[in-house]
């Protein structure tokens, strides 16, 4: 009787201490319960994409660089992978003259961004840059996520946009017209003009009504990724500040790609993405 007991017990102890035990947030020692963002940790962790540092810690407040944030996105949404789907070789990227292939995220890198990623890859004459140990801003992000969702943020319907971006005080919303005078967006609260045109999104109606953005496609890609993100609650705002030159900490990328996961999957849309 007494040796069977011992058998059960050593049983119970090797099975307890052979079987896997998947990694959870509560095991970050700084994400405790409560934290603003643990149920997009908790989340991340369960799909396979995050994993900590060697002291038990995830870092949350720390700022994310280039190449931490790809390899997040190119984990979740596993059948994203604009360079790769590339039949012109003149829209796909060969090589980043900073990012070796003994590079820790070589891979990602150079299977998420194409010859399209503006605000993302440098282009110098023929050579390529991406920057992967670069941090991000909270501005920076709005180029990366259009890199990636860009078809999504073009569905946003135009009547939405402006309304959206007035709300944000940090950046400019300007209508102009062919002598090129301009004036603010009604209801925007930024300042009327700022010498870094970065940040400002000129516009204008056409006689038709059609909406139409000045500066090529540059002030259209941040005029609709910036309402889709804001919009939609991907990239939240704070007193009507976006806090464009903010660092984007590891929990707010984290709490994003989790949003954006959702919206995809609310829509119909997640299996074009991913298979998680």
């Amino acid at each position: 009787m007494m040796k069977n007991m011992i058998l059960c017990v050593a049983l119970f102890v090797s099975i307890l201490f052979s079987t896997p035990v998947p990694v959870q947030a509560s095991q970050f020692s700084d994400i405790p319960d409560g934290h603003w963002a643990r149920e997009s940790v908790d989340f991340m962790v369960k799909k396979g994409v995050l994993s900590g540092y060697s002291n038990g810690a995830f870092r949350p407040n720390e700022a994310i660089d280039r190449a931490e944030l790809t390899v997040m996105v190119h984990k979740l949404f596993n059948k994203l992978r604009p360079n790769l789907n590339k039949e012109s070789p003149v829209q796909k990227i060969q090589k980043f003259e900073d990012v070796p292939k003994s590079h820790w995220a070589y891979q990602p890198l150079m299977e998420m961004y194409d010859a399209n990623s503006f605000g993302v890859v440098d282009w110098d004459w023929d050579k390529v840059y991406i920057y992967p140990e670069k941090k991000v801003t909270r501005w920076d992000a709005l180029y990366f996520f259009q890199s990636f969702f860009g078809e999504k943020m073009y569905q946003m319907p135009d009547d939405q946009v402006l309304p959206i971006l007035a709300e944000i005080d940090d950046i400019t919303i300007q209508s102009f017209d062919s002598t090129g005078y301009s004036t603010r967006y009604p209801g925007s609260r930024a300042v009327d003009k700022i010498d870094d045109g970065e940040y400002t999104i000129s516009y204008s109606h056409l006689d038709t009504g059609e909406l139409i953005f000045a500066n090529g496609d540059i002030d259209t890609l941040k005029a609709y990724a910036l309402a889709w993100l804001v919009g939609n609650d991907i990239m939240s705002t704070w007193k009507n500040q976006l806090e464009i030159h903010d660092p984007l900490t590891r929990a707010e990328a984290v709490v994003m790609l989790h949003r954006t996961y959702n919206i995809l999957l609310a829509d119909g849309s997640l299996s074009t993405y991913t298979s998680k």
